[in-house]
């Protein structure tokens, strides 16, 4: 089992944030695909054996998960993306308004259906959505369904983990000494090949670094 712990997206300039962590969730993808340049840099910068996840667009919640053409091109141009960092992952966020109901339940199933075949391995974050809720729409075990332990886990975990930390009491908030012992107890204790602990709070980038510590 490994265990990369990360911040989503750079809370530092990207020279100092390999000098700490060996992994990162890279969010500008939310708004667009970065040019050529910076992904360059990133590599560049990024230490030997380092990990990538990608974030899927915001058009994609936006558009209420619609199964349609603009979509799939999006995702189908995001894969390439992915290939060309190696991303171990490609995460598709529902936002805080897109709640479980019946209309945005079957608007998801339909999405995923039609996902294209070139992207990494997915992972679904429905962050106001019951974890077992997720698990019944999609009903797939190969995708990935993103959670926070302090919450609730899905009760199917393959080789993937993905443990996505947005705060304890919203993004402008920190984890205590307490929560983040039982964060890393649970990431020590998972048992994936692969765990992800991304931190995605204001503070992520202090609370990823004692998660890193303590993991060591």
């Amino acid at each position: 089992m490994r265990t990369y712990v990360a911040c989503s997206g750079f809370p530092v300039p990207v020279s100092r944030y390999f000098t700490e962590f060996a992994a990162v969730e890279i969010s500008e993808t939310e708004l667009g695909i970065p040019g050529e340049g910076t992904t360059r840099r990133w590599l560049r910068e990024a230490p030997a054996g380092a990990a990538f996840t990608v974030l899927a667009s915001k058009q994609l919640v936006e558009s209420g998960f619609a199964p349609d053409e603009k979509n799939i091109e999006a995702l189908q141009a995001l894969g390439k993306f992915a290939k060309t960092l190696k991303a171990k992952a490609l995460v598709i966020c529902g936002g805080t308004e897109f709640g479980p109901t019946r209309a945005n339940r079957a608007s998801l199933r339909r999405f995923f259906e039609v996902l294209p075949k070139n992207l990494p391995k997915v992972v679904v974050d429905m962050p106001t959505w019951p974890v077992a809720t997720v698990e019944a729409t999609i009903k797939d075990k190969q995708i990935a369904i993103a959670y926070d332990p302090l919450e609730e886990e899905p009760h199917h975990v393959g080789d993937l983990a993905y443990v996505r930390l947005l705060g304890p009491s919203g993004y402008r908030s920190r984890y205590d000494d307490e929560a983040m012992e039982k964060i890393t107890d649970y990431c020590k204790a998972c048992k994936a090949k692969e765990v992800f602990c991304v931190f995605r709070n204001s503070d992520r980038f202090v609370n990823a670094k004692k998660a890193l510590s303590a993991l060591k």
